[in-house]
């Protein structure tokens, strides 16, 4: 392999001025080269199980917010009805459904995921 002399012994001087510079600059103090400092140590059983109950936590709030938009749906629906705005009202009655039914499928299915598919694998970590 032919290498042009000129551009190769430009890229060596300023790698070897490079490594001079490197050399020159002195040892970081020793608390920048330590270890970062350890984490408490939890087994992997209580892991599992602690994320298994934050993840229903966030399952069950999202599923309980969903049912809650649901009720201020039924909400407005009744006071629109009450206005005799039947198309308004008919609108919110049809969310209100639908958000009813999404909060519920939610939050039975975080439990049903939680507690029985990953008990019977025994583990969460198959994510």
């Amino acid at each position: 392999m032919s290498r042009d002399r000129e551009t190769y012994g430009s890229v060596r001087a300023r790698y070897d001025e490079w490594l001079e510079l490197v050399k020159s600059k002195p040892a970081p103090p020793a608390q920048e080269r330590a270890l970062p400092p350890q984490q408490a140590y939890t087994p992997q059983p209580e892991r599992d199980q602690m994320s298994k109950t934050v993840f229903a936590v966030i399952g069950f709030a999202i599923g309980a917010f969903l049912l809650l938009m649901a009720a201020w749906a039924f909400t407005v629906s009744a006071k629109w009805n009450g206005l005799d705005r039947m198309g308004a009202a008919t609108g919110y009655l049809l969310i209100g459904s639908f958000l009813t039914i999404s909060g519920a499928g939610g939050i039975i299915a975080t439990w049903n995921h939680n507690f029985r598919v990953l008990a019977r694998r025994g583990t969460s970590r198959s994510h």
